[in-house]
């Protein structure tokens, strides 16, 4: 019997967008993988290219919130939350 060995998700990004480069799930994970190694500024630049794409994305918003304030950056991250809170309705 062999063990399950987890996918590594990095590389299913990387194939789920060279099959579709707008693929906004795909892009979602990217920016998250980005944020993790505390690449905010590109984690921040995917999330605008994923609600280009998908301005009602589910979660997108607060975490693009989250981003922000992880960078101390006071009024992008209210007026993120003000986004998803509108979306949300």
């Amino acid at each position: 019997m062999t063990a399950f060995k987890r996918p590594d998700t990095a590389v299913l990004v990387r194939q789920r967008l060279s099959e579709n480069a707008d693929d906004v799930d795909a892009l979602f994970v990217l920016a998250a993988l980005r944020a993790q190694r505390g690449q905010l500024a590109e984690g921040l630049d995917i999330l605008d290219r994923v609600l280009r794409l998908a301005p009602a994305y589910p979660g997108a918003w607060r975490f693009k919130a989250k981003l922000h304030r992880m960078r101390g950056e006071d009024e992008a991250e209210r007026s993120a939350c003000a986004r998803a809170e509108d979306v949300e309705r």
